[in-house]
């Protein structure tokens, strides 16, 4: 419990240097080259956000994965080779990502950045908020108003129904 608060602390304070420009979001999909998707934590969520890196990589973008590292075995094989697998030496004392993992994305750049974890994950707001990236998109919960530019309300509990909504989202814009 004590580590969670410190990891709160963490995040809180590194995204409150967050600051979003005014920016025009009609073609912020089509305008993006290089995507950094966050893949959920949740079993069922990961096996429906599939779709949302199916249609990124349809749309002939440039996406690296970011996922644990036994599911990384669970992406289809013409998309491992974009997954980043992180363990637990890539995690801190306190849940958060360590400062190898943090050099490592830090190195590259990103047009966008989406978090597909509909629950709070401290670890992978905390890479939202390194990654410098103009478009930031997830699911609005705990910390979102901080961390991302582009939030999709979710009041459904069906996992299939959420991501679908994501990705008509993502179609949209």
């Amino acid at each position: 419990m004590i580590k969670e608060k410190a990891a709160k602390f963490v995040v809180d304070q590194m995204l409150k240097k967050s600051d979003f420009k005014e920016q025009s979001f009609s073609s912020a999909i089509n305008d993006s080259i290089s995507f950094l998707v966050l893949m959920p934590e949740d079993d069922q969520d990961f096996r429906y956000s599939l779709d949302v890196l199916v249609y990124l990589h349809e749309k002939k973008k440039e996406i690296l994965i970011l996922t644990t590292d036994y599911r990384v075995s669970l992406l289809p094989i013409y998309l491992r080779r974009f997954a980043i697998g992180h363990a637990m030496k890539d995690i801190n004392k306190i849940n958060l990502p360590s400062k190898e993992l943090i050099s490592k994305l830090s190195k590259r750049r990103f047009d966008a950045v989406i978090d597909l974890n509909q629950k709070e994950q401290l670890f992978y707001s905390y890479v939202s908020g390194i990654v410098n990236a103009k478009l930031r998109i997830g699911f609005k919960k705990f910390l979102a108003d901080k961390t991302f530019n582009i939030q999709i309300a979710n009041h459904d509990t069906n996992p299939k129904i959420s991501y679908k909504n994501l990705l008509n989202c993502l179609r949209m814009l």
